[in-house]
């Protein structure tokens, strides 16, 4: 049966090695891997981006479908509406993809749309779009990128409601999350330049980057840490915060791609200008793991929701991580 079809499938081999895991991942980005559409890059994207918010499980690593296809929609609408970036080649059915038709569906009940970045669209709008990406996406992509992985990269049941990813491949996918993002993009690229015009495709890479933008308000989480928790000195340098505060990123969000509570922190403008894209010291860990300890017990939904899979040891591994993926330290005392 084409791996597209299956309807579910069990990790074939849980141990491992490197050298067979990079062999799969090298097979899936090259030519020689079939791709009708870029739904494969796509899903790989969705899982990196998704690497520190599984649920750790006796079986593995578990992700919802929804969890996994909301980050595919949310960078699809902006490669697709933002950038025209075409997704498929014709096939003498159609020129687009179904999930390109489904974006295009919606703008045409409100035009206003096509100028809307996916996080300013209406609840239920995007609600109904990550409902019919799910049921696109799960049909045509979980299986064939288990088969093309012969099995080892999760388990999956199309009944239930997620995958659940191998440990060692899990392990592998956070230790060279950077490269595998990069090799990703790349061989996404070659794909988008077989299929669009060249006036579309001019600074394409940045383009599959910028599918997922920073988060550009993040005053809710500043209130959050300066009035519920009483935060009022620079994390860094320990000086009083005035006016200008802002919210930093611990672990750079390059690496992350994610926004959550446990990983922010309030700073003076001197100190976020001054850490920048790198990563505080060693010691800063046990000051924000502290600091997490108590903010997770805070009955507050935004609270609850962000601390919802934080582990003890998740900002020691990440820093771990993205250490390894080439981030510089930076002094920050002063």
């Amino acid at each position: 049966m084409a791996g597209w079809n299956l309807k579910a499938g069990a990790i074939t081999e849980y141990v491992v090695s490197e050298d067979r895991i990079w062999s799969l991942f090298n097979f899936v980005f090259s030519d020689a891997c079939k791709k009708r559409n870029t739904y494969k890059f796509g899903l790989i994207k969705s899982l990196l981006d998704s690497a520190f918010s599984g649920e750790m499980t006796e079986q593995g690593v578990r992700y919802s479908y929804e969890e996994l296809f909301g980050r595919f929609a949310y960078n699809y609408w902006n490669l697709v509406v933002k950038y025209d970036l075409r997704q498929m080649r014709k096939d003498g059915k159609s020129e687009f993809s179904k999930i390109e038709l489904i974006f295009k569906d919606v703008i045409k009940e409100n035009n206003i749309f096509i100028n809307l970045e996916f996080e300013s669209l209406g609840a239920d709008i995007k609600n109904k779009i990550i409902k019919q990406v799910t049921v696109e996406c799960k049909r045509f992509v979980i299986g064939a990128l288990y088969d093309d992985f012969d099995g080892i990269i999760y388990s999956f049941n199309l009944k239930e409601d997620g995958i659940v990813l191998n440990p060692r491949v899990y392990d592998f996918m956070l230790k060279y999350k950077a490269e595998l993002e990069k090799l990703n993009y790349y061989a996404w690229a070659r794909f988008l330049e077989q299929i669009n015009d060249d006036n579309v495709l001019m600074r394409v890479i940045d383009k599959l980057e910028l599918a997922t933008p920073k988060r550009e308000d993040l005053s809710v989480y500043r209130e959050i840490l300066r009035k519920e928790f009483e935060e009022d000195t620079c994390f860094y340098c320990g000086k009083k915060l005035g006016k200008n505060i802002h919210v930093d990123h611990f672990i750079p969000w390059s690496f992350v791609k994610d926004d959550k509570l446990w990983n922010f922190v309030l700073s003076c403008a001197r100190c976020n200008e001054r850490k920048s894209n790198k990563l505080p010291k060693q010691d800063f860990l046990i000051k924000i793991e502290q600091r997490n300890k108590g903010i997770q017990v805070v009955d507050n939904i935004i609270v609850q929701k962000d601390f919802e899979r934080y582990s003890q040891d998740l900002l020691n591994r990440m820093w771990k991580y993205a250490k390894m993926s080439g981030l510089k330290e930076v002094e920050m005392r002063t």
